[in-house]
């Protein structure tokens, strides 16, 4: 009777072991499958961070190159531009730039060099047409000339 109550206990005992490892193997493959589900959150989220941020860099850049080719259009006639037509140029360009400033500080590094250039380029252009404007202004012109 002792060899059946040892043995019984021997079965019973490999019996819990067999069971306690299965279950420890479940939870092993429930948390590995719950992690590789975390890992794919993770990097989709990371995807559409980096897709909305490259979204981002891409419209900017875009903003940035249609304001420079209209800074390059409007500083190309400006050598006969009336101080009327400068001023609503100016107008223009100071709107937009306002508009464009509050976006900046979410650009790249090399959106925000362009636009620093695109900046200087009209502070030159700025500063040429003030120059003709205030030479125009030098001019003595007599109206009162006769015909003959």
């Amino acid at each position: 009777m002792k060899i059946i109550s040892s043995l019984y206990t021997l079965v019973m005992g490999l019996s819990l072991g067999a069971f306690m490892f299965s279950c420890d193997q479940q939870a092993a493959n429930e948390t590995d499958a719950e992690a590789s589900e975390i890992q794919a959150e993770a990097h989709e989220g990371t995807h559409e961070a980096a897709r909305e941020m490259h979204e981002a860099t891409t419209e900017a850049e875009g903003e940035v190159n249609e304001f420079s080719a209209w800074v390059e259009q409007n500083s190309s006639r400006t050598e006969t531009t009336t101080e009327a037509e400068w001023q609503e140029l100016e107008g223009e360009y100071k709107r937009r730039e306002a508009e464009l400033d509050a976006k900046s500080s979410t650009w790249d590094d090399k959106t925000k060099q362009e636009w620093r250039e695109v900046k200087s380029d009209w502070k030159r252009t700025e500063d040429k047409v003030q120059e003709r404007l205030k030479n125009l202004g030098d001019v003595d012109v007599d109206v009162n000339v006769k015909k003959q």
